[in-house]
């Protein structure tokens, strides 16, 4: 997932669930394993622990994975008959940035992980996982990683989401994929659906618009910067990625903007045939761009150069060596290197444009080729191309009277870095203040008009290259309130054909009845979404990790996931979901809650409670998670802290989490891709780079 780290997420608000989430320390750093480990002995760690200290010795159940700094050996005798997978690491300092330094820039759940936390054993094994192309070692440096994360809890999971989704029956063709939201042009509703006012301007609810009753507001309408379910849904919906998962799809991605792709032998050259004809719509001065393999270049290069959390993700790739070529530069690579094409179960060298093209079965028009070069060989590199955040976007809108200037100074993009000149780091780049006020995509859709934190409207786009006569929706409207009743209200009425709401609000969404249609309540599916709470571990009392454990025991997860969660939250005990590779029961803590026992580890740890005032945080508008933290703080003012409970919108709530400007909040994490390095990245890696890193087996 990172060289950076991420956060779905990453962080993401969900519009169909209690999973909206949020990304994020500020104190003494944790700067080396044994910091991080907190004193702790071999005879006080889990099972699947074997030894710790210079060197960590985990043992999966299936395999042995053994960590440490080049040349140091274990202490303890490595347990006989399995197999035996060695990391060992050379910590790059000079270029390891300090803990410090991200939560000035802001990069929890970017760069580093939401917890601030570092050990360069856990990081090595991030990046081990990275590196290692055979499915089988990942998977037990993945299961190595739980482990670690149980053990270290610098999250401390609650438990992995099912989904709730509460619509209207005239609604048609819902479908679910983990990292994508839905189509709106794919949906339709039945004609006979009512039509009711929305009470935002003359907007009304009739069969082709779909109105969403929800709450929170995207990070910013630049796909460059939004990194929240909010955000990427919005993309998703005005924007086009090279590659998109069509519908369900999990499996492989499938041609957006670029409708042929292939790779050379080890999988570090990428070339992706740009669809011709394509253009960007401007709704907002009524003129459009055309889209080629240039703008593809610079839209991923601008994302890195923003320097945002989720820049992290373009780590996996080297922006500066990739380019964009001419159809005739490619045909001159073609005769030089071996290519290879992978699509739908079947592969073939790559001889010739027309038998790349033929292959993937498109014969139009093109835009160029665009060449995207990877440090190292990636696996799920397609998987990181179909996020919204790598939406392409039309460079002449965005530079604007320094469009031509700035071509010419970077060679169309042979020379990328010549346009640092025109794109500054951070959120005062006025490109960047462009694109959060007045969006410009190639999707189904356009920004049409919106009101912070009141509505967004959204408008079928009638140069969107895949246009039908006849789309599902023609018009999406969010309606944004921050009550769960009022929002239920809205749905009741007819208002929004959707909503999101509370799971201990069900009951009053069921069995409805409207015009002759039913309310629809679904919760059958568990979803790879985890619910968490986030410890600063900058902040004492949270660098000890026997401290984290402590609070872990003294969550009420009975009363949350069925208080809370109407049981629509299942355990979990470590940063991988089930049922995902790496995710495993075996060698961990199963934290359940234990006041008694929480109350001996703190005094274990050697820490008085009562020398601490902690705030705990949320978003406001998410009941959810106000509850969780009032229970939390019911259970923390029982063990002797101090503690207050406060909520923030959501903007500032990100800032505040992404600065470390917190002790605990809490928060859900929706994968950008579909691997498992997805989760342990963002979860636990603390940003250290390193000059050497080598993985061997016996």
């Amino acid at each position: 997932m990172k060289k950076k780290m991420s956060a779905v997420l990453i962080v993401f608000l969900m519009a169909f669930s209690v999973v909206a989430s949020g990304c994020i320390g500020g104190g003494g750093e944790e700067t080396s394993t044994q910091t991080s480990g907190g004193g702790t002995t071999t005879a006080e760690l889990s099972s699947g622990i074997v030894e710790m200290g210079d060197v960590y010795v985990i043992n999966t159940g299936t395999a042995v994975v053994v960590v440490g700094p080049k040349g140091k050996s274990p202490s303890t005798e490595i347990p006989s008959g399995k197999k035996v997978i060695k990391v060992e690491y050379e910590v790059d300092t000079e270029n390891t940035p300090s803990v410090k330094e991200l939560m000035e820039q802001g990069q929890g759940f970017g760069a580093i992980n939401p917890a601030f936390f570092r050990d360069e054993h856990v990081d090595a094994l991030v990046i081990a996982a990275r590196k290692e192309t055979d499915a089988t070692i990942r998977t037990e440096l993945f299961k190595a990683l739980y482990i670690l994360g149980n053990y270290f809890v610098p999250e401390a999971i609650l438990g992995q989401n099912k989904q709730l989704r509460v619509y209207w029956s005239w609604v048609k063709g819902r479908y679910y994929h983990p990292t994508l939201a839905e189509r709106y042009d794919l949906l339709s509703e039945d004609p006979n659906a009512p039509t009711v006012e929305v009470g935002i301007k003359d907007y009304k609810n009739d069969p082709k618009t779909y109105v969403i009753a929800t709450f929170g507001w995207p990070e910013s309408f630049d796909p460059a910067w939004t990194y929240e379910t909010f955000g990427w849904e919005i993309w998703h919906e005005i924007g086009d990625t090279l590659v998109t998962y069509w519908k369900e799809d999990t499996e492989e991605v499938s041609p957006d903007l670029a409708v042929a792709w292939a790779h050379n032998e080890d999988g570090t050259e990428w070339y992706f045939v740009i669809r011709g004809g394509v253009k960007a719509y401007d709704p907002w001065n009524d003129k459009t761009y055309p889209i080629d393999a240039t703008d593809v270049a610079f839209s991923f290069w601008r994302v890195k150069r923003l320097g945002h959390s989720v820049s992290w993700m373009t780590d996996f790739m080297d922006l500066e060596k990739s380019q964009p070529l001419t159809e005739d530069e490619f045909k001159q690579v073609l005769s030089s290197e071996k290519l290879i094409a992978d699509y739908r179960g079947k592969s073939i060298e790559v001889k010739s444009m027309d038998d790349l093209l033929k292959f993937f079965g498109y014969s139009g028009e093109t835009a160029g080729v665009y060449k995207l070069v990877l440090p190292d060989p990636y696996a799920p590199i397609l998987g990181v191309l179909a996020d919204p955040f790598l939406s392409v976007l039309p460079a002449e809108y965005i530079l604007g009277d320094k469009y031509e200037e700035a071509m010419a100074a970077a060679q169309n993009g042979k020379n990328p870095s010549a346009w640092e000149k025109y794109v500054q780091e951070g959120q005062d780049d006025p490109t960047h203040q462009l694109m959060h006020q007045k969006p410009v995509g190639t999707g189904p859709f356009y920004v049409k008009d919106y009101q912070e934190n009141s509505y967004i409207v959204l408008e079928y786009n009638p140069h969107y290259w895949n246009a039908t006569d006849n789309p599902g929706h023609t018009r999406v409207i969010y309606v944004i309130n921050s009550d769960a009743m009022a929002r239920i209200q809205i749905f009741k009425t007819g208002t929004a054909d959707v909503v999101a709401i509370p799971p201990e609000k069900m009951e009053s969404v069921q069995n409805l009845e409207l015009s002759g249609f039913q309310s629809i309540v679904k919760t059958d599916l568990l979803q790879p979404i985890l619910t968490f709470i986030v410890f600063n571990t900058q902040k004492e009392p949270f660098n000890n990790p026997k401290v984290r454990q402590a609070i872990a025991y003294a969550i009420p997860y009975d009363q949350i996931i069925q208080l809370v969660y109407n049981n629509l939250l299942v355990r979990n005990y470590g940063p991988i979901p089930k049922p995902w590779p790496g995710y495993t029961e075996e060698g961990i803590i199963k934290y359940e809650y234990n006041l008694a026992k929480a109350q001996q580890m703190l005094q274990e740890a050697g820490v008085d409670p009562s020398k601490y005032s902690l705030e705990l945080i949320y978003n406001e508008g998410n009941a959810a998670r106000e509850k969780i933290m009032t229970y939390l703080q019911n259970t923390l003012s029982q063990l002797g802290f101090q503690v207050t409970v406060n909520s923030y919108n959501w903007p500032t709530y990100l800032s505040k989490t992404e600065h470390g400007e917190y002790d605990i909040y809490v928060v859900g994490w929706v994968p950008d891709y579909l691997d498992s390095d997805n989760w342990v990245g963002p979860f636990l890696y603390g940003a250290t780079e390193f000059k050497s890193l080598e993985v061997t087996t016996s």
